[in-house]
């Protein structure tokens, strides 16, 4: 149908040119009519976000009649592309990061229409755990119900992962790591189901953090869980 949007094993037209050892892992997309959100969990550096961009950047390509970097490509007619994707501050007018992705999102919301394309990476991550989940959760329902258009939604807040149950538009999607005595791989390959937890420690310990940060907060989060 024409609500259909499928992508086989797309890739970033640039990052895969650039990327030699390892190679670009390419992905695929496949949103059918009665499915309209991709709620997208995983550890950061993942490839979330990547995975989000080369989708625009496909969209973008084929309709201006452009070869695209996929096996095969099936997509509707897309009349815009919201994104909010990445942290910037607006100095100059005194925004904060969470006033300029407040701003973006309700650009979205207001102008986006059912055939338009929506990209929101980790949204209301500036502000408290249940606020920013509140929001974001307020946020799927409304396009869900309103909007009605095709939307890659990335979250760390996993509790939203259970949407599924209560809106039938929405599935959910987890990049892939490989665990191994605290250390992580990313695998950069997008699977069906959500992510089982953020991975957020193993991620500083790959930074380099002091063994005694990493083993205290591991304590602590034993705690608040």
């Amino acid at each position: 149908t024409d609500d259909e949007f499928y992508i086989k094993a797309g890739k970033h037209p640039i990052l895969d040119v650039m990327m030699k050892d390892p190679h670009y892992v390419a992905n695929d997309i496949h949103m059918n009519k009665d499915e309209s959100i991709l709620l997208i969990t995983g550890p950061n550096m993942g490839g979330k976000s990547t995975y989000m961009r080369q989708t625009a950047l496909i969209v973008i390509m084929a309709q201006m009649g452009s070869f695209v970097p996929a096996k095969e490509c099936h997509m509707p007619l897309f009349d815009k592309i919201f994104t909010r994707i990445g942290a910037s501050d607006d100095i100059l007018s005194g925004q904060s990061t969470f006033m300029v992705e407040m701003n973006e999102a309700n650009r979205a919301l207001q102008s986006a229409t059912s055939h338009s394309l929506i990209l929101f990476d980790e949204i209301g991550r500036g502000t408290s755990t249940y606020d920013g989940m509140a929001l974001a959760q307020a946020m799927i329902e409304y396009i869900a119900t309103c909007v009605h258009a095709k939307t890659l939604f990335s979250t760390h807040y996993h509790e939203l992962t259970t949407l599924v149950e209560s809106i039938g538009v929405v599935r959910n999607e987890h990049v892939m790591v490989k665990e191994d005595n605290n250390k992580v791989t990313f695998l950069y390959k997008i699977k069906a189901g959500s992510a089982d937890r953020s991975y957020g420690i193993n991620v500083a310990r790959l930074a380099g953090l002091p063994e005694a940060v990493l083993d205290r907060a591991a304590n602590l989060q034993k705690e608040l869980e």
